[in-house]
């Protein structure tokens, strides 16, 4: 098996960082303050940040500047709706857009370049996609048709392969050249479950290994609906998480594996295999009210979407208010940037017009927040490279678009 690490350069960076704010602490008494780090058994490195260690308000933080757009106005680039977003080696914007499926491609200064592949069930084509963008290779993953494709940037596609249906999730592509597609494998039929599993190609389609991320499915808390006949036998059965409740959140890491968090407690695992260890992130936390607005919000949202299957007293005699929790989770989803730089995102901080992340550096100290000036979406809809973050939104005209943020840290 082929394993990832985290670069010994990220980490030199990184330990640079916190004896540089070692020295600035004894200087400043408003300065960030360190990370603590220690050893736990097997070898396993932990980092605890009691307080910020790069910057403790929004005046040191980095700089999110609004660099370019991609897909807005008429014509053959306009976006209808973008899902999957992908920057390839030179620079060119990859989206994913539906209503039919295709893959809008836009250079640097947002002109539209050209389509890849097209709806359809041929070679080529498909009907859903999630992409991720390595070099000058492209991966298509459409859990519809159980099948991942392979297009080179130009457009020509090169191969596919059968792999897994149903999961309809993000896919990756970590620096060598490993593809990772969620799975849908067999459920265990003894011991506790080994966790979601995503199974790991190489750009040809060979099978490399299959990592599982463990999860706590027993502890995630569900809304159960069910919709019955004339007859009243029941038709279809269906069942969502309760907002805002505790849930296992994973995030590809670029040198690959994962890194990994359960939403209850603030701590972050990087896991090289799946189901291992190597690092552990840490930071003080005490969760934060949740807004009542946002409970309210959430219970019409959850509502409007399932009267339309088992109607509306029926969805109202499940989505009730008092089920959501009245403290906020210690972050919603995360991310981690091509750099190696760790994001979490935070309910509490967030609305329609902006997103705010705990920053981690490459070695696990916690930097700060930073706020980003768009509503970004947990799941799908966003990308962070090493220099730039990219996220679907709307114009002033509420035409989807593609903004670029430049990260100026």
């Amino acid at each position: 098996m082929m394993t990832g690490r985290t670069p010994a350069t990220a980490l030199g960076a990184a330990a640079l960082l916190l004896v540089a704010a070692c020295g600035r602490a004894s200087d400043q008494s408003a300065a960030p303050a360190a990370a603590v780090i220690d050893t736990l058994p097997h070898g396993i490195v932990r980092v605890t940040s009691q307080e910020p260690t790069g910057w403790r308000d929004s005046t040191a933080a980095w700089r999110m500047i609004e660099t370019g757009r991609f897909g807005g106005g008429d014509g053959p680039g306009e976006l209808i709706n973008p899902g999957s977003i992908g920057v390839d080696g030179a620079g060119r914007v990859y989206v994913v857009d539906t209503k039919p499926s295709v893959i809008k491609v836009y250079d640097t200064a947002g002109a539209f370049v050209r389509t890849i592949g097209r709806e359809g069930a041929g070679p080529g084509e498909f009907r859903a996609a999630f992409m991720a963008v390595r070099g000058d290779r492209i991966i298509v993953h459409d859990p519809q048709q159980s099948r991942t494709s392979v297009f080179d940037t130009t457009g020509k596609f090169l191969t596919s392969w059968k792999s897994s249906c149903c999961y309809w999730d993000d896919v990756g592509i970590d620096r060598d050249g490993r593809v990772y597609i969620p799975t849908m494998g067999p459920p265990d039929t003894i011991g506790p479950s080994r966790g979601l599993a995503f199974t790991r190609f190489d750009l040809t389609g060979a099978l490399i290994d299959t990592l599982f991320v463990p999860n706590r499915a027993a502890q995630v808390k569900t809304w159960n609906f069910s919709s019955k006949g004339k007859d009243g036998k029941i038709m279809s059965r269906f069942s969502t998480l309760v907002p805002y409740t505790p849930v296992a959140v994973q995030a590809f890491h670029p040198d690959g594996g994962f890194v990994t968090g359960w939403s209850a407690e603030y701590t972050l695992i990087r896991s090289p295999h799946g189901g291992d260890t190597s690092r552990v992130f840490r930071r003080a936390w005490t969760p934060d009210q949740t807004p009542e607005t946002f409970r309210e919000a959430r219970v019409k949202e959850m509502v409007t979407n399932a009267k339309g299957m088992v109607g509306e007293a029926s969805a109202r005699a499940v989505i009730r208010i008092e089920d959501i929790p009245t403290k906020a989770p210690a972050f919603t989803a995360i991310k981690v940037d091509q750099a190696g730089y760790l994001w979490a995102r935070r309910l509490v901080g967030s609305d329609s017009t902006r997103t705010t992340f705990d920053i981690f550096d490459p070695a696990g100290a916690w930097l700060g927040g930073l706020s980003v000036p768009v509503d970004v979406p947990e799941y799908g809809g966003h990308l962070i490279t090493a220099t730039d973050f990219y996220v679907a939104s709307t114009d002033a005209d509420g035409r989807p678009v593609v903004l670029r943020f430049g990260i100026k840290r």
